[in-house]
């Protein structure tokens, strides 16, 4: 029993060995530059072994990389928007939604991840594009579902809430493109919270001016 835990936990480690070594070539060089051989070189194991773990070679490497950089990290983004008092404080609460979600961007292989997603956007399969289509319709959900439940304060009727919870998601994603891709920076900076702050406070007051 001891050595089938301990042959589990070794093609594990063996495993995330050669994602973790996928990711960086990928992110580093693209993904049809790395080679299969470049990859089991890098990671120091026998020709075709990689075949073990992946059958389907690097495109399921690819596949795996954006499913857990991704979809699996958006789920430690948790927050609540239910206690808010006011429109100024829930602007205050969703630039902390916001500075959440950026943070998952500070691990070097959420970083990784997120730069290989966009970049070989033209080899996602069906399955990876819902995967990421999946992750921001569950963020506007959540946010949604929250704010039917602050109808206090939002002067707005309750099949509102979701395109309200989608252009706030809509204003995260162009100022985390912008600043990812366009700028390459990964440092929240006061810019950050300048250029999306007026923004949310627009829309917020659109709605106690309607």
């Amino acid at each position: 029993m001891g050595d089938m835990v301990k042959n589990a936990t070794k093609s594990d480690h063996q495993r995330e060995k050669i994602i973790s070594i996928a990711r960086e070539m990928f992110a580093e060089n693209g993904f049809e530059a790395t080679t299969t051989r470049k990859i089991n070189q890098e990671a120091g194991i026998a020709e075709g072994l990689m075949y073990y773990y992946f059958p389907h070679g690097k495109r399921e490497i690819l596949d795996t990389i954006v499913y857990q950089g991704i979809t699996e990290r958006m789920k430690q983004v948790h927050f609540t928007l239910t206690d808010c008092e006011s429109t100024d404080d829930l602007e205050q609460r969703l630039l902390t939604v916001f500075k959440r979600v950026w943070s998952i961007f500070q691990n070097e292989e959420n970083y990784q991840s997120f730069m290989i997603t966009i970049r070989e956007r033209m080899l996602l399969s069906q399955g990876q594009a819902d995967w990421l289509l999946g992750v921001l319709n569950g963020l506007v959900d959540q946010i949604a579902v929250q704010f039917k439940a602050i109808s206090a304060i939002l002067p707005i009727q309750s099949d509102q809430c979701h395109p309200l919870a989608r252009v706030v998601v809509s204003i995260y994603q162009k100022v985390i493109y912008d600043e990812l891709l366009i700028k390459n920076n990964r440092h929240m900076t006061p810019e950050i919270t300048a250029q999306l702050q007026p923004q949310l406070h627009l829309v917020l007051g659109l709605l106690q001016a309607a």
